[in-house]
């Protein structure tokens, strides 16, 4: 059969007008490749498949409140988590030498599973600086509580760490069998921690090779003063905006504070305000067992932790027999639920386990349901005007202050909430022309914003104590809803009803 006919069948397949499996020539590969007579060849130039099969719509629109547990399932997940404190595979990635060359613990995996046990979190991104061996450990595999009732699993990442700019890198899958194999694929910087990059190129040809390996890229600690992220999110995934006090903040002489956390949510607000989607994470940048840096082996828990809507549609092993059984599935099964959420912007950073949470959801076509988009969608078509309802789920006092400030942030401004008001730890929102109360929830309002097509807009939210006196402050951040022409920012982006 020569080639101009085959193409023609093809596409009469493509386009659903009809034709049987036989009438593909049998000499045609799976790419529709004919080696014998220069047809369809593997460097031809791509063909209109006709229209995409959109499958299934989506699930109905629920009319249940925002955050409730029998429609959502949220779950907890840390990223950023060392198994060593030793930097000298961060330094030396190719030739570590010396007594503290050890480029992870098996200990320090156990050790993360385990307390990630006792603060009911699932998930445990492992991120040793510019070294990937904790994969092929014994210990790198579910571990259960006592009971056998439910597990927590190590994920595959590593930190791809510069003289500048850090990043958590996560694979959906053993993607390779050493850590030779990522030095090569450019997942490590084999020049090491010690030596800056040569320029923005670096970073982006890492987040080109993760994307095309199914993973995710994550700026790590974008603000640090000598790991410093350019001002650009180079096409990374997210951006941590919730991390502990970093004593490398502290090389002036300063007081160690939260400043690195609020600087990095400036660098979030800098790109969201340019035009760049960006999901915002927690990053514990933990550092078992102390190591050759004072200060880092900052809390696991405790200051901000990633609690992620997981999408019922992904495969996800409950029975924990199973899923001790077979580990390499179950890993895989989790990484794709985090990279899913994490891609979506389904991710709220609060600071523990019993914190308060910020539920946000829009009504875009007016029927007084919320679930059009939630935060890190999309608003495609919201006419002139969309409804944002916000609600604070357990909302408790702390350190002696007497309210919360639920902060608005929007584009009017890359440094600024552009407002902010009381929230009552007793009494929920006060009466405020800015939003409607909800008479049955004191702790829920909705917000009525303009929509103009042709601009890109967001509104996310943080949730802090008006105290003075805490490491912490930060109670929540939510991920922003997006509405306007964010076009091809906001490919992935996509509701889960």
């Amino acid at each position: 059969m020569n080639g101009l006919l085959f193409r023609v069948l093809l596409g009469l397949c493509l386009l659903n007008v009809g034709c049987d499996a036989e009438q593909v020539p049998s000499d045609a590969g799976a790419d529709g490749a004919i080696s014998d007579d220069g047809g369809l060849g593997p460097d031809a130039a791509p063909h209109d498949a006709g229209p995409i099969d959109a499958g299934p719509p989506p699930e109905p629109e629920p009319d249940t409140e925002l955050g409730d547990a029998s429609e959502e399932r949220w779950v907890f997940m840390q990223s950023h988590l060392h198994t060593t404190g030793f930097h000298t595979c961060a330094d030396e990635p190719t030739m570590p030498t010396g007594p503290e060359a050890d480029c992870y613990t098996s200990e320090g995996i156990t050790a993360f599973l385990a307390e990630a046990l006792e603060r009911d979190a699932r998930d445990m991104i492992i991120t040793d600086h510019n070294n990937i061996d904790a994969w092929f450990d014994p210990a790198f595999a579910p571990l259960a509580d006592a009971a056998m009732s439910r597990y927590a699993t190590p994920l595959r990442g590593t930190e791809w760490s510069s003289r500048d700019g850090h990043m958590t890198l996560l694979f959906p899958t053993e993607v390779v069998s050493d850590n030779m194999a990522a030095i090569t694929n450019g997942w490590v910087f084999a020049a090491g921690n010690l030596v800056p990059v040569s320029g923005a190129s670096d970073y982006q040809m890492t987040i080109d090779s993760v994307h095309a390996a199914g993973g995710l890229a994550i700026i790590n600690h974008p603000e640090l003063l000598i790991h410093a992220f350019p001002e650009d999110s180079l096409d990374a995934d997210g951006v941590e905006v919730g991390i502990p006090p970093n004593p490398l903040d502290d090389v002036g002489g300063g007081a160690v504070s939260a400043h690195s956390a609020a600087e990095a949510r400036r660098f979030w607000q800098r790109r969201l305000t340019s035009g760049q989607r960006l999901t915002g994470t927690a990053g514990a940048d933990h550092h078992h067992g102390g190591g050759d840096i004072p200060g880092l082996e900052s809390p696991t828990f405790g200051l901000a932790v990633n609690l992620i809507r997981v999408d019922p549609e992904l495969p996800d092993t409950e029975d924990v027999a199973a899923a001790l059984a077979d580990p390499d599935t179950t890993i895989d099964q989790r990484t794709a639920i985090v990279i899913d959420a994490v891609r979506r912007g389904h991710v709220m950073i609060v600071e523990d386990e019993d914190a308060a949470r910020v539920f946000v959801g829009a009504d875009v076509d007016g029927d007084g349901r919320f679930h059009d988009a939630r935060a890190g969608d999309c608003v495609r078509d919201a006419g002139d005007e969309m409804r944002v309802r916000v609600r604070i789920d357990n909302p408790s006092s702390s350190f002696g202050s007497s309210h919360y400030n639920l902060e608005v942030w929007t584009d009017a401004d890359d440094a600024d909430p552009e407002w902010f008001v009381e929230v009552d730890y007793d009494d929920g929102f006060p009466v405020d022309s800015r939003y409607e109360l909800d008479e049955s929830d004191p702790f829920a309002i909705t917000i009525t914003l303009p929509v103009f097509p042709a601009e890109r807009r967001f509104v996310r939210f943080v949730l802090v104590r008006d105290v003075l006196g805490p490491i912490n402050d930060t109670e929540v951040v939510t991920n922003p809803i997006y509405y306007g022409d964010w076009a091809e920012e906001c490919a992935g982006a996509a509701p889960l009803f």
